[in-house]
């Protein structure tokens, strides 16, 4: 057998290519439809940079191969498996990646896999990952600004991420909680820690310091966007100064990561000296063997994820409204959910309050019931100001949302999701129930069910919702 690398990778990667090539796809969508992500486009590159420095190393070491990887592979596939039947974007690519560098373990054996440990592991910063801190960082972004506002005296009063100083108010949106800049910062503070560090204990707390300083920094950064508000009487910090000064704060901490990086780096490392008789040469049969079974474990998985990728018609109706309900086309409340096989919107006859019910099937060509183009209020009318759980039944925790538009009008949302009879409001659990039945071959439909008011009170509002519950 030819022992070049090349040659070795051919069948395995062509193999996982086939069975992971939508999940790739929609991947490198991500890169190039979020700036979160553009970022993404440069891990393959460096990490083929970092093989490249060791090329006089991966020389002396002879080619072997490594069942381990193997075994573990099964954790990466029923992940996937995982996040194809529930459509969960993240688990497909990290499993996807994972995968990846499982087989390049695999392939290459165990000895040069300690020798390249980084630039396979670094190649997990290509899976989009982090869009679920945003909120989380929101929250914190608020907490600092906060802080700071009070530590220098500037009158603040905060209605969860909504900010009012005396000549204006500020939003802490989703673009503003940092997440752009933060996992950057990690992947380069992680790069900057291998190249200029030697001691682990010293990688790892530069690590840590990557993570948490963006955060900090992206604190003072809307601190200073509303300071600069506040003192020039909002005739400053909006509109385009947003990006503009979130570039001078991505440069800014970029520059501070990698002057930290110089000022404490270790002395270059001496290279390892590599014995030729630390590592024997392997038989033939052992690396056919190990590529032949990571090529038949890959396309088995592929099988298993074609066989619940059809497409059932929902048989089942909505749920029948409560007495007094008319049906209604729209309303100001503007609730959502695009490509459902039947929806219905009601409201009771004094205007009080609304109904409304989608029923989709579990894997449909177009749309889900949870899924990012679905809305639960009208974006353009409403924000939300607060969400928190609510109790409707021992058996159901339903979620609460308080929004308000510019008039300064609320409204209350409750609403929750149903697998058959398993119901719940966290997206997570939903998931999971969708993809146990679709892996386990067993037909259900997907629903949501929410109730609005203007005007009823809070304990009004969840009574009715657990009648109709």
């Amino acid at each position: 057998m030819n022992n070049s690398i090349l040659l070795r990778l051919m069948l395995p990667l062509a193999a996982w290519g086939l069975v992971f090539s939508s999940s790739l796809q929609t991947m490198v969508g991500v890169w190039m439809q979020s700036k979160t992500y553009e970022h993404c486009f440069l891990i393959v590159p460096i990490s083929l940079w970092l093989v490249w420095q060791k090329r006089q190393e991966i020389r002396k070491l002879p080619y072997t191969s490594s069942w381990i990887p193997l075994a573990l592979l099964i954790l990466p596939a029923m992940l996937w498996l995982l996040g194809r039947a529930a459509d969960i974007s993240l688990f497909e690519h990290v499993a996807s990646v994972i995968s990846l560098q499982l087989i390049l373990w695999a392939v290459i054996g165990t000895p040069m896999a300690k020798l390249l440990w980084f630039p396979i592991l670094f190649l997990i910063f290509a899976a989009p990952f982090g869009e679920e801190l945003v909120p989380s960082l929101q929250i914190i972004t608020a907490d600092l600004s906060v802080f700071f506002l009070n530590l220098f005296n500037i009158p603040v009063y905060r209605e969860g991420l909504y900010l009012t100083i005396p000549n204006g108010q500020f939003h802490v949106a989703e673009a503003c909680s940092g997440i752009r800049f933060l996992i950057s910062s990690i992947a380069l503070g992680t790069l900057f820690a291998y190249l200029q560090f030697n001691h682990w204990w010293k990688r790892l707390l530069f690590t840590g310091f990557s993570f948490i300083f963006p955060i900090i920094a992206n604190g003072l950064r809307a601190f200073g966007i509303i300071t600069i508000g506040y003192l020039t009487d909002m005739e400053h910090a909006t509109g385009a100064d947003h990006l503009v000064y979130g570039w001078v704060f991505f440069s800014f901490v970029i520059l501070v990561i990698f002057f930290t990086a110089n000022i404490f780096a270790d002395p270059p490392a001496k290279e390892s000296d590599f014995s030729l008789h630390s590592v024997s040469e392997e038989k033939t049969n052992k690396s056919l063997k190990v590529i032949g079974s990571l090529t038949m474990v890959l396309l088995s998985l592929g099988l298993w994820e074609q066989s619940f990728t059809s497409t059932e018609a929902v048989t089942a109706s909505t749920k029948e409204m409560p007495k007094n309900v008319a049906p209604v086309a729209q309303s100001e409340w503007g609730i959502q959910f695009q490509h459902a096989q039947q929806h219905a919107l009601g409201q009771s006859q004094d205007g009080t309050i609304e109904y409304f019910n989608a029923i989709f099937s579990l894997r449909q060509d177009e749309g889900e019931v949870i899924h990012n183009s679905n809305q639960l209020f009208s974006k353009d009318n409403w924000k939300k100001v607060t969400s928190k759980v609510v109790h409707l039944t021992p058996e159901l925790d339903a979620t609460e949302v308080t929004v308000a538009n510019n008039a300064g009008k609320k409204m209350k949302i409750i609403y929750w999701y149903c697998i058959d009879d398993f119901c719940s409001s966290k997206p997570i659990d939903i998931k999971l129930a969708q993809a146990t039945h679709l892996i386990t071959g067993q037909n259900a439909t997907a629903e949501v069910l929410a109730i609005a008011s203007t005007t009823l009170n809070e304990s009004t509002i969840r009574e009715l919702a657990k009648q109709w519950q």
